[in-house]
């Protein structure tokens, strides 16, 4: 009875891991939520545009190479880097207004744009080892002449 019971209580845990997986969300779904919450003032959907444009030039303007778009994504980084409370929009209080967890929406974003960079680098580092890399020649073996000095030579000619 106890085995059937423990059985049971295993396959109930086995069946339920993604529970605790992480969803993915696009910003545009994310945000999307946000907005469609009635908010009582033009102040709260100010805010709301606020830290999606930041989240939006944080991640299109990551590998930005033009000066203009580089700026942005500075600016946008820097913003959310910025652990203080001291401005009225504040990456903190923002996030405070909008129910939102500042460490853990800034954690998600840094590591977000860690893993890009290093996608990044990987696929930079393949591509250029296969440009400088020669092609690859098949040559057939050659075969060894025979000589009479060899044991199977010697062994044939008996």
């Amino acid at each position: 009875m106890e085995g059937a019971r423990e059985r049971g209580r295993y396959q109930s845990d086995e069946r339920q891991p993604d529970v605790f997986e992480p969803d993915t969300l696009l910003p545009t779904q994310y945000f999307a939520a946000l907005q469609r919450k009635k908010f009582p003032a033009g102040e709260h959907r100010l805010v709301v545009a606020l830290i999606q444009d930041a989240v939006e030039c944080f991640q299109k303007h990551l590998h930005a190479s033009d000066a203009k778009r580089r700026q942005l994504f500075l600016d946008a980084e820097s913003w959310i880097a910025t652990d203080d409370d001291f401005g009225v929009f504040s990456f903190n209080n923002v996030c405070m207004l909008l129910g939102l967890n500042p460490v853990y929406m800034r954690q998600g974003l840094i590591t977000w744009r860690d893993d890009q960079r290093q996608g990044r680098r990987t696929r930079r580092r393949d591509e250029h080892a296969t440009e400088n890399r020669p092609a690859a020649r098949i040559v057939p073996a050659e075969a060894p002449a025979a000589s009479a000095a060899s044991p199977v030579a010697d062994a044939m000619n008996c």
